[in-house]
């Protein structure tokens, strides 16, 4: 579109009642432990799934080879 002669052609982009506004409601420049750091890890919860699992597989082939056999 062609602006009609002696009009203001200055624009601050689209929405001129925008302002640019710094948020501040974050702290940056104070730096936290890297997470590998601050993780709290609890190893007994997991030991018991490799057995179960190793269960499991054991039974289905035991199954499995009952049942193309017999």
């Amino acid at each position: 579109m062609n602006d009609p002669v002696g009009k203001n052609t200055e624009r601050s982009g689209l929405n001129p009642k925008l302002k640019s506004v710094e948020n501040t409601s974050r702290d940056t420049e104070t730096s936290t432990r890297p997470p590998a750091e601050s993780a709290s890890v609890q190893h007994d919860d997991s030991r018991a799934w490799p057995i179960i699992w190793i269960v499991v597989t054991v039974i289905c082939v035991l199954v499995a080879a009952y049942l193309l056999l017999w």
